[in-house]
C-alpha cells in the first residue's frame, strides 16, 4: 500500500471514479461524504450517458476509465422527437443513441454501483462527514454544482407503458431547452429542461406535461416530483498547486448544450486519479482532454439558443432525412476550425450564474465559500 493518503471530498460519480482508480493503484483513499449514502440528490430519475461526444462507445469509455457495469445501463437506439408544432420525427441509430442510467438510492443506480466498486477496490467512505477545510496533502474536491445555468423540473412514476424515449422541443415548454420522457421496465421520468426564465419553471412544466399526455397515452402511477440543476463555467482554475483538484460540476465540467455532462464529470475523476498516480499536472490533462469538448458544447449552446421554434421545425425536417443522426452529432461535437473561431465570441457573450461561490483563491483551503475570511479581510483593506 502506498504510504500517502488521498482525501476525496464528496461521493458523486466523478469522485467515486477517482476513488476506484486510486484504490486499485494501491493508494490509501478516504472519501468524506456529508450525507449517509450516495445519490441523495436524486429520486430514481433516469439520465443518459450520451454516445456522441467521445470517439468511442459508452461501454468502451467506461472500461477506459476503470469502471465496470454493475448498474443499469440500457442502450437506446430510438427517440421520437416532436417539434413545437407537434410534428413527429423518429430518430434511429445503428449504434446506441445513449445509454439510460438511473440515479439515486436504488440498488441498480449508477451511484450505488460506483460506490460498490470503490469499496471493493479498497476505498473508505466516512459518512456524514462535512468538511469545512481541505485536509493536508493531496485532495480531490467534487461537491457538485454551485449555481444553476440550467434546471430540470419533473416527475418520476410507475407505468405500464413500454420502454420508450420521447423528446419535445419548444420555447413555451422548455426555454432554449427541451422536455423528455424516458420509460424503462415500468418506470418513467418526465421533465422539462430549461436554460432561461427559471422562475416560471412550474408553468413550463405543466405546459410540457399537458402536451406530452396529449401525444403519449401513458398511465402515470405514484408520481413523485424532482428537480435538478447544472452548472457550467470555464474561466476558473481546476486545481490549486496540483494539490487540490476539482472535479465534476465543482470545476464547471458540464455539457453546456443539453446538460449531458455525466460523462465529463466521470472523466474528470479519472483524470484526477491519473494525475495523482502518474505525477502529471491535472490542469494540463483537463486542458488537453476536456477543455476542447467544453468549448465546443458552449459554441453549440449559443448556436442552439439562436434558432428558436422556427429553427427547431427546420432542424427536425432535416434530421428526418438523415439515416444515422449519431454521425452528425459526433461531427458537431468535434473541435473544428469553425468552432475555434466562434469560441472567443461566444465566450464573451456567455455569463454563468456562478459568482465566485467556489473559492479558488491561491492560499485558501475552504471546501466551498465565496471567499475565505482572510481574503475578505485583505480585500477590505485594499478597498479602503
Amino acid at each position: 500500500m502506498n504510504s500517502r493518503t488521498v482525501h476525496i471530498v464528496g461521493a458523486g460519480p466523478a469522485n467515486l471514479v477517482a476513488a476506484i482508480n486510486l484504490a486499485r493503484a494501491g493508494i490509501d483513499t478516504v472519501i468524506h461524504e456529508q450525507n449517509n449514502t450516495v445519490g441523495s440528490r436524486f429520486n430514481g430519475d433516469f439520465q443518459g450517458l450520451e454516445n456522441w461526444s467521445f470517439n468511442k462507445d459508452v461501454m468502451e469509455f467506461l472500461r477506459s476509465i476503470g469502471v465496470s457495469v454493475n448498474f443499469r445501463c440500457e442502450p437506446y437506439h430510438r427517440a421520437d422527437y416532436y417539434s413545437p408544432g407537434l410534428t413527429k420525427t423518429v430518430v434511429r441509430t445503428r449504434e446506441p443513441f445513449f445509454y439510460l442510467v438511473r440515479r439515486g438510492n436504488d440498488s441498480d443506480s449508477l451511484d450505488q454501483g460506483l460506490k460498490k466498486q470503490a469499496l471493493e477496490a479498497g476505498a473508505r467512505i466516512q459518512w456524514k462527514d462535512k468538511l469545512k477545510r481541505v485536509p493536508e496533502g493531496t485532495v480531490i474536491v467534487g461537491t457538485g454544482p454551485k449555481a444553476a445555468d440550467a434546471i430540470a423540473k419533473g416527475i418520476v412514476f410507475r407505468t405500464s407503458y413500454p420502454d420508450a424515449c420521447f423528446c419535445f422541443l419548444g420555447d413555451r415548454i422548455a426555454p432554449k431547452g427541451y422536455a423528455y420522457l424516458l420509460v424503462d421496465k415500468g418506470r418513467a421520468t418526465f421533465a422539462t429542461c430549461m436554460f432561461e426564465d427559471f422562475r416560471h419553471e412550474r408553468i413550463y412544466f405543466r405546459r410540457a406535461l399537458k402536451i406530452m399526455r396529449r401525444i403519449v397515452d401513458i398511465d402515470i402511477n405514484h408520481p413523485r416530483e424532482f428537480g435538478g440543476f447544472g452548472n457550467f463555467f470555464l474561466e476558473r482554475p481546476v486545481s490549486k498547486d496540483n494539490r487540490i483538484l476539482y472535479t465534476g460540476e465543482n470545476a464547471g465540467f458540464q455539457d453546456a448544450l443539453w446538460g449531458f455532462g455525466l460523462k465529463y464529470a466521470m472523466y474528470s475523476g479519472y483524470l484526477a486519479a491519473h494525475s495523482i498516480i502518474t505525477g502529471k499536472f491535472y490542469e494540463q490533462l483537463c486542458r488537453d482532454k476536456l477543455r476542447p469538448i467544453l468549448e465546443t458544447t458552449l459554441v453549440n449552446r449559443w448556436l442552439y439558443s439562436q434558432i428558436g421554434n422556427f429553427g427547431y421545425e427546420i432542424a427536425l425536417k432535416k434530421i428526418s432525412k438523415i439515416d444515422d443522426i449519431l454521425s452528425i452529432l459526433r461531427k458537431h461535437h468535434r473541435y473544428l476550425t469553425s468552432k475555434r473561431i466562434l469560441f472567443p465570441i461566444v465566450k464573451h457573450k456567455y455569463r454563468t450564474h456562478l459568482i465566485d461561490k467556489q473559492c479558488l483563491h491561491k492560499h485558501c483551503d475552504c471546501v466551498w465559500c465565496r471567499h475565505c475570511r482572510k481574503h475578505k479581510s485583505n480585500a477590505m483593506k485594499i478597498h479602503h
